[in-house]
């Protein structure tokens, strides 16, 4: 028997795979495409440009923080990982003991004080724009400040 056409939905576009080189250009790669391989690019360059370290060391091994990327993605999602840690760049200051700022030590302890704050905030944000959006007159100037 013929199968019929509507039986199964169409199939969506197969998206480009992204190959390794984009995972590590962290600049150009939207941040829903994050992955480990991404933060660690990111954690790399940033003490470089930041602290000057020539090499990046990690916390305890490389799989150490790896599975602490791994696990902090799939909890709070790329984006809200990202910011968080970009707040933690900017609250680090280096010492003799610890120069650089590494994803290990920033997922395991710096990243649980800065995510509550970082997901009210964006709850206020869709809050206010929920509420604008509700009264029929779109204030752009008050959504622009929110961007």
């Amino acid at each position: 028997m013929p199968r019929k056409k509507t039986d199964k939905p169409p199939k969506p576009p197969k998206q480009p795979r992204i190959t390794a080189e984009q995972r590590r250009d962290w600049r150009n790669l939207p941040t829903r495409d994050w992955n480990v391989m991404t933060f660690l690019a990111f954690f790399t360059d940033r003490n470089a440009e930041l602290y000057g370290a020539e090499t990046y060391v990690p916390m305890r091994n490389w799989s150490f923080e790896q599975g602490v990327l791994k696990r902090a993605i799939a909890a709070h999602r790329p984006d809200v990982l990202r910011e968080a840690c970009e707040a933690a760049f900017e609250s680090y200051r280096p010492t003799r003991d610890y120069p650089l700022l590494t994803a290990g030590f920033a997922v395991s302890y710096r990243i649980n004080a800065l995510i509550p704050a970082i997901m009210a905030r964006r709850a206020d944000d869709e809050r206010r724009t929920a509420e604008l959006q509700a009264d029929g007159e779109t204030d752009y100037g008050a959504l622009g400040a929110l961007l």
